[in-house]
């Protein structure tokens, strides 16, 4: 019976999440998708699934630490090309993953606090509920660039729940196969964000708090605590945790880390005073998630010292106040002690030192349990009839899932989004330069000057604003005016390749292929993997009878789209012109078998059929 009802359970978690999301299946790639999927060289070179394709997948350019993360985006890639519906069932997929994994250790963790066994049950499928339906979930789940953050919530509650269910275990047949897959899960939740990191400190906490009575040890009347009679365990935490830091945070982090403050307005000393008081924000959004709170965009006044603003102080005084009752409550109120810690662990890597926006939604994924699961589990577990509490939680439930399909709407249009995200952070010039890129990608190009010349007078420093300014410019045959702010994007950055690539198609379309070349040239010296660059090359060389200089470049566009038979096509007809029939047949034949309906590629096959003697 029990069995029975953990299944169904289970089942009922599934329904809500699928009917939450069920309207997310056409939302479109936004903003991060495009770099990290439609744009991404690594995942177009997935033709087959080998193993150095699917390694080149995971470690791409070797700057980045998410390889399992990346893997299933290149996965994706290769069975849906850039279908959306694809990315999203993996994302939903994982999202219901992180629920069951979530009420399966919200029960353990409820029996191991020793609440009634007649209402823990029903107290961790409420607070679940809650969460799975919550629409401040959908930036992580409906915005399909975090699943990275998804996919590693979701492994790491499996490690805890796997952890939690091996040291309950009562032989070691069945805690061994626990405790590896919680190894496993813990290797998977790192490998897809680094937020994962704190998974062995987590641990941790939760065996003090749940099998060690709280005993942090630290104390010389208690030589009994965890920390002196379990030296091993903590060892091996330590080092797990010391070898996954040394892995993420190598040389080359560092300095990115060191600079990527020059993108931001504000410094990290600005930063570490603000975000004491964007976690209270955090728990308001939590608390109150109305659509007309929620937004891609926030704008926290920035803290420029202790008494600017005026609550900068009492809100870091606040948190140090919090932490010292969590560990002076310990054993008094492990559940609500272990929340807390659980919220700012989990929070501890985005909004400390790191150089990154001060306020994400997607961010509270898992730190949102520490704040959802007291206020839902309570009145179900400390109330005397069930009956009123259950009633109001199923309300409340209700509201959250509508409100939840309410906000997946505005991710379905992107000018939709983007004018949601202005009307909530007016100030922030990222919104203004997305709205001006949606309204280029709509032909929309008298919108677009206004949007982006509003993104400019909000912050000068940034160069994605001119650099749309010239493709509307040029649009509206203005191509010197277009020039103009596509050299300002440059001088802006000189690494922005798009800027780059704009400039040399503006020389190309005006009839002036030396410029082009140049510009073309830049672009690959800053991102060789630019298939379009390539592409442009090689067709420039080639109007200008240089066959031989075409071919590298369209090689790089087949190694860089292997499933696009027009590669394929252009290269096969460099080498034609270049006079190596067998090459030109051997491409056109790899082409046809891509499509072999290319009329194109048939031809050149037939030229250089070899003849008889």
């Amino acid at each position: 019976m029990i069995r029975f009802r953990l299944v169904l359970s289970c089942l009922g978690l599934c329904a809500l999440g699928i009917i939450a999301y069920a309207n997310s299946f056409s939302v479109p790639f936004h903003f991060d998708d495009q770099t990290h999927i439609t744009e991404n060289p690594y995942l177009h070179q997935m033709s087959a699934l080998r193993p150095a394709a699917l390694l080149r997948a995971m470690v791409q350019d070797g700057r980045q630490n998410r390889p399992f993360s990346n893997l299933s985006f290149g996965l994706d890639y290769y069975f849906h090309g850039e279908s959306v519906w694809g990315y999203h069932l993996v994302n939903l997929l994982l999202h219901l993953f992180a629920a069951l994994m979530a009420f399966l250790a919200l029960r353990l963790t409820f029996r191991r606090a020793g609440l009634p066994e007649n209402r823990r049950d029903l107290a961790a499928l409420a607070a679940i509920a809650v969460w799975t339906v919550h629409p401040l979930q959908t930036q992580a789940v409906t915005y399909i660039v975090q699943r990275q953050t998804v996919m590693a919530s979701a492994f790491l509650l499996a490690t805890l729940a796997a952890y939690v269910a091996g040291r309950e275990a009562g032989s070691r047949a069945r805690k061994y196969p626990l405790y590896t897959a919680a190894l496993v899960a813990m290797i998977l939740a790192a490998g897809s964000k680094e937020t994962a990191l704190v998974t062995p400190a987590l641990l941790l906490l939760y065996e003090i708090y749940f099998f060690q009575n709280s005993s942090f040890g630290l104390r010389r009347a208690q030589p009994s605590g965890f920390l002196r009679r379990h030296p091993l365990q903590v060892a091996v935490a330590v080092i797990i945790l010391s070898s996954l830091s040394i892995l993420y945070l190598r040389p080359e982090m560092w300095a990115k880390i060191a600079l990527g403050y020059q993108d931001y307005s504000f410094t990290l000393p600005e930063r570490l005073l603000t975000e004491p008081r964007v976690l209270f924000d955090y728990i308001g959004l939590i608390l109150l998630p109305l659509p007309s709170r929620l937004s891609l965009e926030h704008a926290p006044v920035l803290s420029s010292s202790l008494v600017h603003p005026w609550t900068t102080l009492p809100a870091i005084l606040a948190w140090i106040g919090l932490i010292a009752a969590a560990f002076r409550f310990a054993r008094l109120r492990p559940l609500l002690s272990f929340a807390l810690l659980w919220f700012l662990g989990n929070l501890f890597l985005e909004s400390s030192f790191l150089p990154l926006d001060l306020m994400n939604e997607h961010r509270l994924y898992l730190p949102s349990l520490a704040v959802i699961v007291p206020l839902a589990a309570a009145p179900i577990l400390y109330t005397r009839r069930r009956r009123w509490p259950l009633a109001g939680l199923g309300l409340i439930v209700i509201f959250l899932l509508l409100a939840t399909i309410t906000r997946n709407r505005v991710w379905q249009s992107p000018r939709r989004l983007w004018t949601d995200a202005i009307e909530k952070a007016p100030g922030v010039a990222r919104a203004w330069t997305n709205l001006c890129a949606v309204q280029v990608a709509e032909a929309d190009y008298s919108a677009a000057l206004a949007g982006c010349r509003r993104a400019v007078a909000i912050d000068p420093r940034i160069a994605e604003p001119h650099n749309y300014l010239g493709i509307a410019y040029y649009q509206l045959r203005d191509p010197e005016r277009g020039e103009q702010e596509f050299q300002k994007a440059i001088a802006l950055n000189p690494d922005f390749d798009l800027a780059l690539f704009n400039l040399a198609e503006l020389y190309r379309k005006q009839a002036e292929p030396e410029q082009a070349i140049a510009a073309f040239l830049r672009t690959l010296a800053v991102n060789p993997d630019n298939d379009r660059a390539h592409l442009h090359l090689g067709h420039l060389y080639l109007l200008q009878n240089q066959p031989r200089l075409a071919i590298p470049h369209y090689q790089e566009v087949v190694r860089l789209r292997p499933r696009w038979p027009r590669a394929y096509s252009y290269l096969a007809q460099a080498y034609l012109d270049a006079g190596d029939c067998a090459a030109a047949r051997q491409e056109a034949e790899r082409g046809l078998r891509l499509d072999p309906a290319q009329p194109d590629l048939e031809s050149i096959r037939q030229q250089c059929v070899p003849r008889a003697r």
